[in-house]
């Protein structure tokens, strides 16, 4: 392709006005094969004098389907624009999509696909965060205030992105040097390693839902061999254990619900965390924990997890 039609591809864009002052633009960030990659952005038409922060939201969807405009996410994200924040909701590559059952004979064979496809997402979300910060001057928006945000397989490629920032990925090197997000807000999710994780710089602020029922994204860890993945009740020891900032907000007997209920019933929680631990950089470690069903499984095995995140 050339860098002229590149260039006209990047520059398209289609403007939708919603009620209550959100205004949707829609503008090509990449191309990765057949796939054109693609982000929305909700913004107030109220006028905003000071740069806004970003949320950079990735959808779930099990890396085999989703949508960045799925309408379970609109009323989240018209709320946080009408808080003059900048919602970027991204396209990125379904890693898992068409996936053969059959061919997946060992838990090693699960783990080796779902690794490959948290990389392309990962990938593609840090193309996104890249076209968002050379479009901050033109958008009046905060370069030193994206939040990386998503639900399910989306909340794994936040984490996973912010991880990899800190461990100096070589995927993270598409990022100007000495970037990191102000901030992650993850709904049910995880980070992949191999071997426990560690964490070579702190990392941002992070707030964390889950629900320690959850069959679909371990709570806890679950490993096969070397590789692993660990939830979000794991990262926040890690956190709490290193003195960096965050939020765990936990329910007890809650399940994968918890990708999505916090963005219906937890947004004055999330406007807390968005303005006390990013725009004020007050850091603290919280851990909230409401009570809910007694007698529920949580010991989930890994074949439990594969069986659950398999197409049927």
């Amino acid at each position: 392709m050339t860098k002229i039609k590149l260039t006209a591809l990047l520059l398209l864009t289609a403007a939708t006005l919603f009620a209550g002052g959100v205004e949707r633009d829609t503008y090509i960030f990449g191309i990765q094969g057949n796939d054109t990659l693609r982000v929305d952005t909700y913004r107030t038409t109220e006028t905003v004098t000071s740069p806004r922060p970003v949320v950079l939201f990735a959808f779930g969807g099990g890396f085999r389907t989703g949508s960045r405009a799925e309408s379970d996410y609109m009323a989240f994200f018209h709320h946080l624009a009408n808080q003059g924040i900048i919602v970027v909701s991204t396209d990125y590559r379904t890693g898992l999509k068409g996936l053969d059952a059959t061919a997946i004979k060992t838990a090693d064979d699960f783990t080796a696909a779902l690794q490959n496809a948290i990389g392309m997402a990962v990938t593609d979300f840090y193309g996104a965060t890249s076209f968002i910060l050379n479009k901050c001057e033109e958008w009046g928006a905060d370069p030193d205030k994206i939040i990386a945000c998503g639900s399910s397989a989306g909340a794994i490629t936040a984490l996973q992105a912010e991880y990899m920032i800190c461990n100096s990925s070589p995927l993270a090197s598409a990022l100007p040097e000495g970037f990191n997000y102000a901030g992650v807000l993850s709904f049910a999710g995880a980070i992949c390693s191999v071997g426990q994780p560690v964490w070579e710089k702190s990392p941002c602020p992070m707030m964390l839902f889950q629900g320690d029922a959850d069959n679909i994204v371990p709570y806890g860890e679950v490993t096969v061999g070397d590789k692993g993945l660990y939830g979000s009740r794991y990262i926040a020891n890690q956190l709490n254990q290193s003195g960096s900032p965050y939020w765990f907000y936990t329910i007890s007997g809650a399940g994968h619900e918890m990708a999505g209920t916090p963005m219906v019933d937890k947004l004055d929680e999330i406007d807390f965390f968005i303005r006390r631990f990013v725009i004020d950089e007050k850091a603290s470690c919280t851990e909230t924990v409401v009570p809910g069903k007694t007698g529920y499984k949580t010991d989930f095995t890994i074949e439990d997890y594969i069986r659950a995140n398999m197409p049927r």
